[in-house]
């Protein structure tokens, strides 16, 4: 949420009010934004017509039915991702965009947020690549275990590895090779190291075929290194008919 609330301020955003049934987490949050308020009932935002927007990080399971509020209430939803964790939950998304002409928006924060991810893909609609043959998302991810909520090993709650933070690695395939579907010929997901934790998948991997006859592969996993500075060493190559890039985004 923090990163979310800092690109909409620097977008010229004004945080109005901030809501958590948890208080604990509201004090960084007040103390980054002073001219926001703490608000104790959710539908205090809801009902107030002079917000644009409003930004979520909630428990992913929960992530929709906050939005559905959100757009019925007249504004535009910008959540974390990822912003689904059933099929059912995206077709109510999309039924309420239709009915309320409102926008439901996911911050893909390893593009949006990255200045190298975001760079690459200006190179490439620049043509510097010439055409995107495939896009190859290597992923690892610290676990932290013992600083995790319990949700996070609830499979219901989180959607899977694949849904979870695979959502990142499916939108830069769609984004870098400039594609609107495509089709998943295997995907693996496998709990490899962690069985005190068995709703956990500690790895995932998949491997698509775009509508523009691209290759896409992922691989997802909670093995990053406990001795890394970074939370996670996430890398994109991209190989095109006129060259290749690789970003290196932390």
């Amino acid at each position: 949420i923090y990163g979310q609330i800092s690109g909409l301020t620097q977008a010229g955003g004004v945080l109005k009010y901030v809501y958590d049934p948890d208080e604990t987490r509201l004090a960084s949050v007040l103390q980054q934004n002073p001219g926001a308020r703490r608000v104790a009932d959710f539908r205090e935002i809801l009902d107030d017509p002079s917000l644009h927007l409003v930004t979520s990080a909630a428990i992913p399971c929960e992530r929709c039915a906050i939005g559905l509020q959100v757009m019925e209430s007249g504004k535009d939803y910008l959540t974390d991702k990822s912003p689904f964790t059933t099929l059912g939950q995206l077709a109510d998304a999309r039924a309420v965009v239709r009915k309320t002409g409102r926008r439901y928006m996911v911050c893909y924060s390893e593009r949006l947020l990255s200045e190298s991810g975001w760079y690459a893909g200006e190179l490439i609609r620049q043509g510097a690549l010439g055409r995107v043959l495939q896009v190859l998302n290597l992923a690892p991810h610290n676990l932290s275990a013992a600083s995790r909520p319990a949700w996070f090993f609830d499979k219901a709650k989180y959607g899977g590895i694949l849904t979870d933070i695979g959502s990142h690695q499916f939108e830069q395939f769609l984004t870098y090779a400039g594609a609107t579907e495509g089709v998943i010929n295997s995907a693996r997901v496998d709990n490899m190291n962690h069985p005190e934790h068995p709703g956990l998948e500690d790895f995932g991997e998949a491997l698509l075929t775009l509508n523009t006859g691209a290759s896409a592969y992922c691989r997802l996993d909670w093995f990053n290194p406990a001795g890394s500075k970074i939370w996670g060493d996430g890398r994109t190559f991209v190989l095109g008919t006129d060259g290749y890039l690789e970003v290196r985004k932390y």
